[in-house]
This record gives structure tokens, C-alpha cells and sequence, in this order.
């Protein structure tokens, strides 16, 4: 009865060091996992910042462009006369 006690107890033991070495991976992946989505929506909000930046820069060069050739026309006319 001893032997089968402490067949158990090792047993036991070793269920126990499992569990404990899963929680560890478990924990470690959950922390990887949140570190990730961090790194995701920082990299989603440099992503629409640069998208904004961007648009506001083609506005620009096309009000610039209109300007140039409005400017343009008013040479052309004053070239003409």
C-alpha cells in the first residue's frame, strides 16, 4: 500500500509540475499575444495618421497647381495685350 501511495504522490507531482509548466506557457503567450496588439493598433494609428498626412498633401499640391495655372493664364493675358 505504500508502494502504490507513493507511485501516486509522484504522480501527482509530476500532474502538478505539468499544470504549472502550461500555466507558465500560457501566460507567457497571453503576454506576447497583448504585446502584439499593441504594436498593432500603434502601428494602425501611424498608418491613418500618415493616410490623413498624405491627403492633406495632395490637397495642397492641387490647390498649389490650380494656383499655378491660374497665375499662368493671367501672364498669357497680360502677354497677349
Amino acid at each position: 500500500m505504500n508502494q502504490v501511495l507513493g507511485e501516486k504522490m509522484q504522480r501527482l507531482d509530476a500532474a502538478k509540475k505539468k499544470y504549472q509548466a502550461t500555466k507558465e506557457r500560457l501566460t507567457a503567450e497571453k503576454n506576447a499575444q497583448d504585446d502584439l496588439e499593441r504594436a498593432n493598433k500603434m502601428s494602425e494609428q501611424d498608418y491613418k495618421e500618415s493616410t490623413n498626412m498624405l491627403d492633406e498633401v495632395d490637397k495642397e499640391i492641387r490647390l498649389q497647381k490650380e494656383t499655378l495655372f491660374k497665375e499662368s493664364q493671367k501672364l498669357f493675358k497680360l502677354r497677349a495685350e
